[in-house]
């Protein structure tokens, strides 16, 4: 599936990591939207036409927004990445205090993510954070909270 340009040569920790490509590139959707499993919106804290957020959370760039708008979505803190069954987690990616990425884990153990406006990836968590990004855009930073909620979606 087609992706803008090839993906290792930005996100250097995905070569040779096993990653596969699972969409093609769209910019309907970003990450926070493919991690909430919604595929016709795109989710930001920036206040802007065609962008959604809750209402009820702070517009803000930094995690504990980001913690508190996957809380209004059922999420919860928890501890690791560990797959643990009925449960379905989230992985989210800052510099700093700075929210970057999000990554939602599948019922198999491994993350998917949505690159921005390119394609989705099913991939191992560390990949993303393993050797710095040439390009600041893919500079994700370090996981700095995981969240789950109950499994309601069905197996991806």
């Amino acid at each position: 599936m087609p992706c803008i340009g090839d993906l290792t040569l930005r996100l250097p920790g995905l070569d040779g990591s096993g990653f596969s490509v699972t969409s093609d590139h769209t910019d309907e959707y970003n990450c926070v939207a493919w991690a909430l499993h919604e595929t016709d919106r795109w989710w930001s804290h920036i206040e802007t036409l065609g962008y959604y957020w809750p209402p009820e959370v702070e517009r803000s760039e930094t995690i504990a927004a980001y913690q508190s708008m996957f809380a209004s979505r059922g999420f919860e803190p928890c501890a690791d990445g560990e797959l643990r069954d009925g449960f379905e987690k989230v992985a989210l990616f800052a510099s700093g205090d700075e929210f970057t990425h999000v990554a939602r884990q599948l019922p198999n153990g491994l993350w998917t993510s949505k690159l921005g406006q390119d394609c989705d990836i099913e991939h191992e968590l560390e990949a993303l954070v393993v050797v710095r990004s040439p390009m600041s855009s893919y500079r994700y930073g370090e996981v700095l909270a995981y969240m789950q909620r109950p499994r309601t979606e069905p197996s991806d």
